[in-house]
């Protein structure tokens, strides 16, 4: 029985779905990643942070953000985390069109 069941627990294991680097290219929210979408629908242009950036260097108006569940990041619309910030732990499509230049992580998933 022992045995069966360390077998059991040896195939579940090779069978637990990773996510490839194509999977994450296409996903919308990533642990420890926060992504800025052009378009309101988290699509069109998107720029990916993963981890505190003083000067994004994105080219477009953010219409929606996509955070991985848990996680809290401050986006500004200055460089150097300054002007109007805002805290985000979900994520948010209805925020227009929004000048990001600044992001930095407050909690991220571990």
């Amino acid at each position: 029985m022992f045995r069966l069941a360390c077998m059991a627990a040896a195939a579940a294991a090779v069978m637990t779905p990773t996510m490839s680097a194509a999977a994450q290219e296409k996903a919308k929210t990533i642990e420890g990643v926060l992504t800025l979408f052009e378009g309101q629908q988290f699509d069109r242009q998107s720029y990916r942070v993963t981890k505190d950036n003083p000067s994004v260097p994105h080219d477009f108006l953010v219409g929606s953000i996509a955070v991985y569940p848990g996680e809290v990041w401050e986006v500004c619309d200055k460089t150097k985390f300054r002007g109007n910030c805002l805290t985000i732990s979900s994520d948010e499509s209805q925020i227009g069109k929004a000048l990001i230049k600044s992001v930095r992580a407050i909690k991220v998933a571990q």
